[in-house]
């Protein structure tokens, strides 16, 4: 399990962090409108990262710590010098 502050929700969040090479992983949710995370989904092919999904976005906002739902998070890698 991930701690909340290594975490970042939002697809536009998300996809500063993978440009930034800050990703670990990437959550989609499987029923975020496909317009909405296309770049998202090509920056991470293109960057190497693995992408997996969560059923809904209800449940993604969930995992981030989130009232609402959320299309896109990620999992940040941890900084140098700490343990997982």
């Amino acid at each position: 399990m991930t701690r909340r502050d290594q975490r970042v929700a939002g697809v536009k969040a998300v996809e500063r962090a993978v440009q930034n090479d800050l990703v670990q992983k990437v959550l989609v949710a499987k029923d975020a409108e496909d317009r909405v995370v296309r770049n998202l989904l090509e920056a991470c092919k293109r960057k190497g990262i693995e992408v997996e999904y969560a059923e809904t976005m209800k449940e993604l906002g969930e995992f981030c710590g989130l009232r609402v739902g959320a299309a896109a998070c990620a999992v940040l890698k941890s900084p140098k010098g700490t343990i997982e």
